[in-house]
């Protein structure tokens, strides 16, 4: 899972500052500060207080993993926008409780994002399904998908040192299932464990 999600824009470093306060604003979202980096980015500081108190409320502890900050960064004449991506909150023990809260704004930052860089939503490119011999919610994800007619190339770490240790790099973690979603943009999201609310709504399952 990579900690924050950026896109490249076409965009000059000004007009995408500029856009990601517009886009702020659209959503209701208040803009609390800015500060221009020696290094030539931009960091927007930026509150949404209706779903921030309610993580906090559920768990003051996920204080540090609520994105706040939004970046304009230029550098060697490219210029990117990017946040922490709300998808750490994920991760958490709370998650059940705040499902809805944090795929909110999961939503609405990452489309700011897309929208300030101008760009549309990343495109799936491959779909990696790491999996063992002997797990079965690897199998039951694997009946799962398809079913649900996605196409996945199929992992078995048990088999594959290399793959297994590739996995673990990525996410940190030795268990299976663990679902990889690789975009166009370069960027991927990982899935740990079987989880079909999350295979839903990055794969548009049932849509």
């Amino acid at each position: 899972m990579n900690i924050a999600y950026f896109r490249k824009t076409q965009r000059s470093a000004d007009e995408a500052v500029a856009a990601v306060k517009e886009g702020l604003k659209k959503r209701n979202i208040a803009v609390t500060g800015e500060t221009r980096l020696p290094g030539g980015g931009v960091l927007i500081q930026f509150l949404d207080e209706k779903r921030t108190n309610t993580i906090l409320a559920e768990d003051r502890m996920l204080l540090g993993l609520v994105p706040m900050v939004a970046m304009v960064e230029e550098k060697g004449g490219a210029v990117s926008v990017g946040i922490m991506n709300p998808q750490l909150l994920s991760g958490t023990q709370s998650m059940d409780a705040l499902e809805e809260t944090i795929a909110g704004m999961e939503a609405d930052l990452k489309g700011l994002v897309n929208e300030a860089a101008g760009v549309g939503d990343p495109k799936i490119e491959k779909i990696k399904l790491y999996s063992t011999a002997t797990c079965p919610y690897c199998k039951m994800e694997k009946e799962y998908l398809e079913k649900n007619n996605v196409k996945f190339d199929l992992v078995m770490v048990d088999s594959d040192r290399k793959a297994a240790e590739d996995m673990i790099r990525k996410s940190g973690q030795t268990g299976v299932p663990q679902t990889e979603v690789i975009y166009d943009s370069g960027d991927s999201d990982l899935i740990l464990g079987f989880d079909k609310g999350r295979l839903n709504q990055l794969l548009s399952i049932g849509k």
